[in-house]
């Protein structure tokens, strides 16, 4: 299940609908009925617990030990209740439990609040998080994660920030050098982002592809090269031909990464109302019909053809991360910082190469590609989940806790001054009881990383990103007027893009079917709508 989590997540951000906000860069059933059999139990029950198991008390097995992360002056007042909704990876972690007692012995005393999770599944949070506040349910504290964040805005089901500004100094002291505020067309702060470890910004696409395929190939690439689709051609074809059991190209229908082959720009949304392609231009166009990504659907076709994808890509339920951990894929597309190569190293157990499409770049804000802490209206504790949330952005131990679980229990550190740590002696991700993976929460400057550090990479990575903008940076599209369109036209994408992108269908009479039905259901209109509001910004900056 851990292995599916990245791959999981990939293929619901790919399919998500239009209907998005904006902001900076199939699990079990049943969570929440098992987190509230979990919290039945009392918090002494559950420290005495933890203390008998690890023999020490929650705040010590906190990490860093570090005396300065504590607030200069202890919370004096009362302590409230904050429910939070915790996104698990489709399993609630075993010691899900131990780890929020490690929290609320910081949170109780720092931000005089007491924390209870309620579990579920990432995968569910969409249509859960509806129907908990649809019935008046207490949430305090919600992410709204790969899912669109403007429905939970025009619905009234998640709450302004800005009105408890006063409450969270530190998150607007971090917002003034970090973008972690959604942007929005209403103008307030609904969401809080989670910083990326070491302040990693800018996105860049490319193929991570597996070392020991290229070493058999006797192919040569350095890791971070600038490639072309054509290279690819040429990679795929040595890979088969020297290795006949594995699969080169890894595709599948759920998970439509054309557009890391090229530079565009969605505007704060889905690409599925139009795109800006390159760093220059301010011409919204319909991406689907665009050049660069035919030339993509051109080529996956030829790599179908000739035996280099998974045939029943188009509609296979099995994980690209999966496919690639078993050997028999080569890779995949994605977005290539070095910290997601070292994650699939860790995961997969191989070493792999970051093949580049173009040098990394930042784009307008894109909050369907994101995760955001929210307060809906049914919190009775807003106040409280606010405090919490700011403890979030001041105190890196609450994020390591939510991260990585208790140390030398979940994890061990290896070196406390670069953040390094790794897992226990006979513990893998397959039975460790903390193993979460999900980085939806707070500061991330000083988290740690398991099995080495990127830093120097993403240093790297964000200076040239922050010198290379299009010139949609900080423009977030409205779409609220167009939602029938945008119905319309995801259900014509859902219909025909898993199978050209992964070149299942035959390319020309598809492919026209497929723009003449996107036309045919209001695809230029809505692109005209993004150019006008586009260019309206345009005038005034």
């Amino acid at each position: 299940m851990k292995r599916k989590v990245i791959a999981g997540i990939m293929a619901a951000v790919m399919s998500l609908s239009l209907l998005t906000g904006c902001g900076s860069d199939g699990g079990e059933k049943g969570s929440s009925q098992e987190s509230s059999q979990t919290q039945e139990s009392s918090k002494e029950e559950k420290s005495s617990e933890q203390s008998q198991d690890n023999g020490e008390s929650a705040e010590q097995q906190s990490q860093g030990e570090d005396d300065t992360q504590a607030g200069d002056d202890e919370w004096t007042g009362e302590v409230s209740k904050v429910i939070m909704v915790f996104p698990t990876p489709g399993v609630e972690p075993a010691d899900l439990g131990k780890v929020l007692d490690a929290i609320n012995e910081i949170s109780t005393k720092e931000a005089g609040v007491e924390i209870e999770f309620k579990p579920v599944s990432i995968f569910d949070l969409g249509s859960a998080a509806t129907r908990w506040i649809g019935g008046g349910e207490q949430i305090d504290l919600m992410p709204v994660a790969f899912v669109p964040m403007e429905p939970f805005i025009t619905q009234n089901m998640i709450q302004p920030l800005d009105q408890w500004k006063d409450l969270a100094p530190d998150i607007w002291a971090k917002a003034e050098t970090v973008p972690i505020f959604d942007i929005n067309f209403t103008g307030n702060v609904y969401g809080l982002a989670p910083t990326a470890p070491n302040g990693l910004q800018g996105t860049g696409g490319g193929y991570l592809i597996a070392k020991d395929d290229l070493e058999a190939a006797k192919l040569n690439y350095e890791d971070g090269q600038i490639i072309t689709l054509d290279d690819l051609d040429t990679i795929f074809a040595a890979i088969k031909e020297a290795k006949p059991d594995v699969l080169p190209c890894g595709v599948i229908g759920s998970v439509d990464r054309a557009n890391s082959t090229f530079i565009s720009d969605s505007l704060g949304v889905s690409v599925n109302s139009g795109v800006v392609i390159g760093l220059d231009s301010t011409k919204v166009v319909n991406m689907y019909a665009t050049e660069e990504y035919k030339n993509y659907l051109k080529h996956v076709r030829s790599w179908y053809e000739n035996g280099y994808t998974l045939k029943d890509a188009a509609t296979t339920d099995t994980s690209l991360e999966d496919l690639v951990a078993s050997g028999g894929m080569s890779g995949y597309f994605s977005d290539c910082t070095m910290g997601l190569k070292v994650q699939l190293e860790q995961k997969t157990g191989r070493e792999f190469v970051r093949l580049l499409f173009q040098e990394p770049f930042i784009m307008a804000q894109t909050g369907s590609m994101g995760s955001f802490m929210t307060i809906p209206v049914t919190s009775k504790n807003p106040e409280g989940a606010m405090r919490f949330l700011n403890l979030m952005y001041k105190d890196s131990r609450i994020v390591n806790l939510l991260l990585w679980g208790i140390e030398d229990v979940h994890y061990v550190m290896v070196d406390r001054e670069q953040n390094i740590i790794a897992l226990p002696e006979g513990v893998d991700t397959t039975n460790n009881p903390y193993a979460y993976g999900l980085g939806l929460f707070g500061n991330q400057d000083d988290a740690y990383a398991m099995g080495g550090s990127t830093k120097e990479a993403d240093d790297a990575w964000t200076e040239i990103a922050l010198g290379r903008r299009t010139k949609g940076y900080g423009f977030c599209y409205d779409a609220s007027n167009m939602t029938d369109k945008i119905t319309a036209i995801d259900a014509v994408i859902q219909e025909y893009v898993p199978a050209l992108t992964t070149g299942s269908a035959d390319l020309e009479s598809t492919y026209a079917s497929f723009i003449d039905k996107l036309e045919a259901n209001g695809m230029n209109e809505l692109v005209a709508d993004k150019q006008a509001q586009f260019d309206a910004w345009l005038a005034q900056q």
